[in-house]
């Protein structure tokens, strides 16, 4: 009986803080709309409170997450911009220096916590903060990461020309194929990855509208399909692969190589 009544205390608390967690997003998002700050200081408002708070209702599985996410936007994320930005796919507002003259340094916190709050929150409302050991898997990813990122380079400083991916060559090799090899090795963790995936689609869409309107970023490039909202381009490729792919490919990289796969 006791078990009943705290896991029924559970279940509302979690409804309770997701809630929060959607209405401090909206009025963050309020907020920038009117003000237009710059896009770091968007991000800070915008992002930052939510993911922090949703890390904190974490209390085992914390150092994994840090860990993850802090290896990711150090080894996977410049690669990545670096690739997008040579072809112009997407661009931001930038105040800081970019390195090699491309890489917008507001983009790796973003990037960084594209990583920590979705995976913050996988943690807390999907898979409930078990503690379990880091897999030795990691060493493999850490290999992965450390492969691309000497490729991409290399690749750059002997002809930059050769570097350059749109969006679907880029969404192919990092997040298709690796979530091909996941899911049809794992396939129950699929299930696990839908409520993360339409939460954050949403939370993406608005923040991504938001800072069109306000001039924090935008598509430059080709796309297969745009749309004109409010006057801004927005891209289909964006919707499907960052919406909707993104998500998926993280947690499942998240489970087979840091946590346990279950």
């Amino acid at each position: 009986m006791a078990k009943k009544i705290k896991a029924q205390y559970d279940h509302n608390l979690r409804k309770k803080r997701l809630l929060y967690l959607s209405v401090y997003f909206f009025l963050a998002c309020f907020f920038v709309y009117f003000i237009r700050p710059y896009y770091i200081i968007s991000i800070l408002a915008v992002l930052v409170p939510p993911a922090i708070v949703n890390f904190l209702w974490i209390k085992k599985e914390r150092a994994k997450i840090l860990m993850f996410s802090i290896i990711s936007v150090l080894l996977f994320a410049p690669p990545v911009e670096l690739m997008t930005r040579l072809v112009n796919v997407w661009d931001v507002q930038s105040i800081f220096p970019r390195p090699f003259g491309l890489i917008p340094l507001e983009n790796m916190l973003f990037a960084f916590l594209n990583f920590f709050w979705v995976l913050s929150f996988y943690e807390y409302f999907i898979d409930r903060d078990r503690t379990r050991r880091i897999s030795k898997k990691i060493k493999y990813l850490i290999g992965l990461y450390i492969m691309f990122s000497a490729l991409i380079f290399g690749l750059f400083f002997y002809n930059k020309n050769l570097v350059g991916a749109n969006y679907f060559t880029l969404s192919f090799f990092v997040l298709i194929l690796p979530s091909v090899f996941i899911f049809t090795r794992e396939p129950f963790l699929i299930k696990k990855t839908i409520l993360p995936t339409l939460f954050f689609a949403f939370i993406f869409f608005v923040y991504e509208i938001v800072s069109l309107q306000i001039g924090s970023w935008w598509w430059p490039g080709s796309y297969m399909y745009t749309f004109i909202i409010g006057g801004k381009i927005l891209p289909l490729d964006d919707v499907v692969i960052w919406y909707f792919l993104s998500t998926p490919a993280l947690i499942g990289g998240y489970e087979f190589f840091v946590d346990d796969h279950k």
